[in-house]
């Protein structure tokens, strides 16, 4: 059978690829690479075979005339971005291997254990998945299967549901009749403020949330996660807090276990979250 041999939770901040290429940069920077070439290491070490990527679509992929609540993505190849993330943060295009036998199977047996994926034989990912890969894996050498969730735009999957479709995920790569080994790498955030008035402030967005956010993931509190992420409590500790809910769905693929590293790395910036897991149960 197949076996999960290590989970990483880390940001997606579309930001950072360009400013870390700048010659002067905030005194924030150093630490954020330090824990980047520390999570890029984990995963080197794990020595995956596929990689499953979590990240959520921002309106490229997704639209309100089609808003899966989560699809996966069933290719050979997937190409990475969009023009408007060249343009507007110099994300460079690429394409990633896929692997269309390990995307149906994990997807068929998701639909046995209750969920039903969309799933795109046209998919074209952004920098949800192409940024942790840049970070992680810059190769971009290890076969994929995205997944997209729907985390911006309401009404949103509850998230109690991202943690059941996390469990599901979890059970059915644990199921696949293949001795790879797994790799999963997920992405999303803390408290965050996009087009808002706490955007660029220079410090946490909410830093008790931040405090309790990963110290749910590290207890594997899922009923205080739930509770504090409901779509009436979350909007007030950032409009884009909801991206924590991938997160959510990360705890469910661990089985509430505690992970090795757990952190809202203080950076000058809203709080960045690093999280791994080494083989988990």
């Amino acid at each position: 059978m197949a076996q999960i041999v290590s989970i990483i939770g880390i940001t997606h901040n579309p930001f950072m690829p360009r400013l870390f290429q700048q010659p002067q940069q905030p005194p924030g920077a150093a630490k954020v690479k330090e824990r980047i070439a520390m999570m890029r290491q984990k995963l080197a070490e794990a020595k995956v075979d596929v990689l499953v990527c979590i990240g959520n679509d921002h309106l490229h992929q997704f639209f309100m005339d089609n808003m899966p609540a989560f699809m996966i993505g069933k290719m050979d190849q997937y190409d990475g971005t969009f023009h408007d993330e060249e343009r507007e943060f110099g994300i460079p295009k690429c394409k990633l291997i896929g692997d269309l036998d390990t995307s149906d199977a994990i997807m068929e047996g998701a639909f046995d254990r209750g969920v039903d994926f969309s799933y795109s034989n046209e998919l074209t990912i952004d920098h949800s998945i192409v940024v942790p890969m840049m970070f992680v894996r810059p190769e971009m050498d290890i076969p994929i299967v995205p997944i997209l969730t729907n985390c911006i735009a309401p009404p949103m999957p509850r998230p109690r549901r991202y943690y059941e479709v996390g469990k599901a995920l979890r059970a059915a790569i644990d199921s696949l009749p293949t001795n790879k080994r797994i790799g999963v790498l997920v992405s999303g955030h803390l408290s965050l403020e996009i087009g808002g008035p706490k955007m660029f402030e220079p410090k946490f967005t909410d830093p008790n949330f931040d405090a309790n956010a990963v110290g749910w993931i590290v207890n594997g509190n899922i009923d205080a996660a739930a509770d504090a992420c409901a779509p009436d409590k979350v909007i007030q500790y950032g409009n884009m807090t909801t991206g924590y809910l991938n997160f959510i769905m990360m705890m469910g693929l661990a089985n509430s276990t505690k992970p090795s590293y757990a952190e809202g790395l203080d950076a000058g910036w809203p709080a960045i979250p690093f999280f791994s897991y080494e083989n988990p149960k």
